[in-house]
């Protein structure tokens, strides 16, 4: 009896550890950082130690919004459909996650110009324009699946295609790895 419930508790464990290792785990924290000219704030000014990663990106400032996953997906929710014309592009994917304008509205974002950085450094500037021209989206999730770190996330910014293959032109405005938008 003895050894049958040692075998079951050695089952259980092992079943336990793999749903645990096989679920996707969202880091807690900050997964974007706003700054710039907003008028919301939720966090101190820019310390060099804690803000290593900025740091090394050469970025300061007096004032943040930040979002953690939890913060994001209380926003509205959007799914839109995105396909782009490139060798490498699977297919139309249905992508999750807030406007990129509702993100800029609960930090009181109020510039002329949005830039959105990727954890590589690439920096994208969107005009006023260019931002109302489409209902962009900060995906959090692609095809269902939370976007993680060495993939395209924390956060992919793309807009509805509406299954249609977007230009290779256009997908290079689809910033993948966005961690920090700068409000100018």
């Amino acid at each position: 009896m003895r050894s049958l419930l040692i075998s079951s508790f050695t089952a259980f464990t092992a079943l336990t550890m793999f749903a645990v290792t096989a679920t996707p785990v969202l880091a807690e924290g900050t997964i974007l950082t706003v700054t710039g000219q907003i008028e919301k704030t939720n966090r101190e000014a820019f310390d060099p130690f804690f803000d290593g990663f900025l740091k090394f990106h050469d970025k300061t400032f007096e004032k943040a919004y930040t979002f953690d996953w939890d913060t994001l997906a209380a926003l509205p929710q959007h799914t839109v459909t995105v396909n782009a014309d490139t060798e490498d592009w699977p297919g139309p994917l249905a992508m999750e996650g807030p406007l990129l304008k509702d993100v800029l509205a609960t930090a009181g974002a109020s510039g002329a110009t949005t830039t959105l950085y990727a954890l590589d450094g690439f920096g994208l500037e969107m005009s006023a324009e260019k931002m109302d021209s489409r209902d962009w989206v900060l995906a959090m999730k692609v095809e269902g699946e939370p976007l993680g770190i060495g993939g395209f996330g924390p956060l992919w910014l793309v807009y509805d295609t509406g299954g249609r293959k977007a230009p290779e032109e256009e997908e290079r405005s689809w910033v993948w790895s966005v961690f920090h938008i700068e409000v100018k």
